[in-house]
């Protein structure tokens, strides 16, 4: 009676002990993801960056993890690959990496100058953080009706623009950037070689851009239809 009770019980004991095992790498995994999202949410929060911000990322940017280690990363997908696999590798808990404004999760942060371009089609130098929060200040975009929760599934820009481009500069001088690489240069080097000039850079309408959601190129003529084109994607 008792060996015919083991001999019903084993597979019974395994099969549980499988499913168990699987919910829970199922939970690691969703915490992982929850991290990701979060850590990027509060990222593009900070500056009203993204589709529910008022200003488009200009890669490639370089990110900080929350154990100080930088990667350079050319795309929205790749922050999410770098984050996922700090996480991975280090846990999710409290504790692990640095935390900001007392949050729960670690966090990322960017390493400055970044470029930034507005809704009116200006390419903004940004230097610190402060005047990252200073951008966020000026328009804070629809941030306050998400959450975190899925963020990084539901679009986390709204358009790239496609290179070559040309762009004015506040001394009404203009050059051609052939992609990110050269944009960076050249507005560091204008903004070195004209110390005492104030405004920012403009870019030269019309533009083509991708959009993030299903890959169409749309020119984009005015400074008008740019704004329009980013609001339509809240």
């Amino acid at each position: 009676m008792i060996k015919s009770l083991k001999v019903f019980l084993l597979p019974f004991l395994a099969l549980v002990a499988i499913v168990f095992a699987c919910n829970k790498n199922d939970d690691v995994f969703a915490t992982t993801e929850e991290a990701v999202d979060q850590a990027l949410y509060s990222a593009q929060e900070r500056g009203g960056i993204g589709r529910l911000g008022c200003y488009e990322l200009v890669f490639p940017v370089s990110i900080v993890l929350p154990d100080s280690s930088t990667v350079e990363v050319n795309s929205y997908e790749e922050i999410i690959d770098a984050l996922r696999a700090y996480f991975l590798a280090n846990g999710t808990s409290p504790g692990n990496g640095h935390h900001h404004g007392g949050g729960n999760r670690p966090h990322l942060s960017f390493v400055f100058p970044l470029s930034v371009v507005s809704t009116d089609g200006e390419v903004i130098t940004v230097a610190s953080d402060t005047e990252l929060r200073a951008l966020r200040a000026e328009c804070a975009g629809s941030f306050g009706h998400h959450g975190p929760g899925g963020h990084c599934n539901n679009g986390l820009s709204c358009f790239e623009i496609v290179f070559p481009i040309t762009i004015a500069f506040p001394d009404s001088t203009t050059a051609t950037a052939t992609d990110r690489q050269s944009l960076h240069l050249l507005i560091r080097t204008w903004r070195q070689e004209n110390p005492g000039v104030t405004g920012r850079p403009q870019i030269v309408f019309p533009i083509t851009v991708q959009m993030t959601e299903d890959s169409t190129q749309v020119t984009v003529n005015s400074r008008e239809e740019l704004r329009a084109l980013k609001e339509g994607c809240e």
